[in-house]
């Protein structure tokens, strides 16, 4: 039995083990956008099955955007952000879908 396999059978430790992936992942995308990938790659894999795994992708870049929105609404600017229009709608469907992209991963492995 691999590693992986032990984690995926025992609740408790697939639980931890996501949970620092999803800490990981979020200081990864703090450096680089290549962060989001990795960050829906590191919380899809302890998952028992690939569609787990994509919703937790999803669920890590749902995390990214509230993030980037909450940091915008702590300084005030959320509504001259939000009245961007495209380059904002962009950033949060990179936010979204880089993770749940990232996530596929766990097809392979």
């Amino acid at each position: 039995m691999s590693t992986l396999e032990g984690v995926r059978e025992n609740r408790e430790r697939r639980l931890a083990v996501t949970v620092g992936a999803v800490v990981v992942g979020l200081a990864l995308s703090q450096i680089h956008w290549a962060g989001l990938l990795v960050a829906g790659a590191l919380v899809a894999l302890p998952q028992q099955s690939l569609g787990r795994g994509v919703v937790a992708g999803l669920g890590v870049g749902v995390l990214v955007v509230a993030l980037f929105l909450s940091r915008f609404a702590l300084v005030g600017t959320l509504g001259p952000v939000l009245g961007m229009g495209q380059p904002t709608w962009l950033a949060l469907g990179i936010g979204l879908g880089l993770p749940t992209f990232g996530s596929l991963v766990r097809g392979v492995v």
